[in-house]
């Protein structure tokens, strides 16, 4: 069974994700799980502790599973379609949430969230690039390929994948047929 704190947190990303950051309140988060306002701030000092959390906890988990997937492939087409494997894992395990809150918070006017995100990205893109520039160097990634312009584009895809989801009505899979969409990402950047 789940904490308090641990279900304040889950309610809390799933609130922006799927009703918007003007719905991610005290009053609503307590609302869902059955507990006071006043119950909540047992747990965190503030909201913007709890947002941190939730946005600190998803984007740490995407840039972990992109360094797993380096470490486990053995060249640069081996360790991308890993990294496809764990994004897609985890938009399912998370019904998408990590790309949404993303957006949400690259849209808010409070600095440190979109310097969050913002720092994230970097980090992502930064990841892939390194990835798409050893598979240059090994000749297994084409050369004439802009790799600041792909690295950002394999997270582009996946949020654009949720986006599709969200429209369908959020049934089913996020992605239908994962070994197409490796295909067609991978495909293009193969020498």
């Amino acid at each position: 069974m789940l904490g308090t704190r641990e279900r304040i947190l889950r309610a809390g990303a799933q609130i922006i994700a799927y009703e918007g950051l003007k719905m991610f309140t005290a009053r609503n988060i307590g609302d869902r799980l059955g507990i006071s306002d006043a119950a909540i701030f047992k747990h965190f000092p503030s909201m913007d502790s709890i947002a941190e959390e939730i946005v600190t906890r998803y984007t740490e988990e995407c840039l972990r599973r992109i360094d797993e997937a380096t470490r486990r492939g053995r060249d640069a087409l081996e360790k991308l379609d890993l990294i496809l494997e764990g994004h897609m894992d985890l938009l399912e395990e998370t019904k998408g949430i990590t790309p949404i809150l993303c957006f949400e918070f690259s849209r808010t006017n409070r600095r440190k969230f979109r310097k969050m995100i913002f720092d994230f990205l970097n980090a992502y893109a930064k990841r892939v690039r390194e990835i798409l520039e050893e598979g240059i160097r090994e000749g297994t990634i084409r050369s004439d390929i802009d790799v600041e312009e792909i690295s950002l584009s394999f997270i582009g895809f996946m949020q654009a994948k949720v986006f599709q989801w969200f429209i369908r009505g959020r049934r089913g899979r996020i992605i239908k047929d994962r070994e197409t969409v490796k295909k067609v990402i991978l495909g293009g950047l193969r020498a």
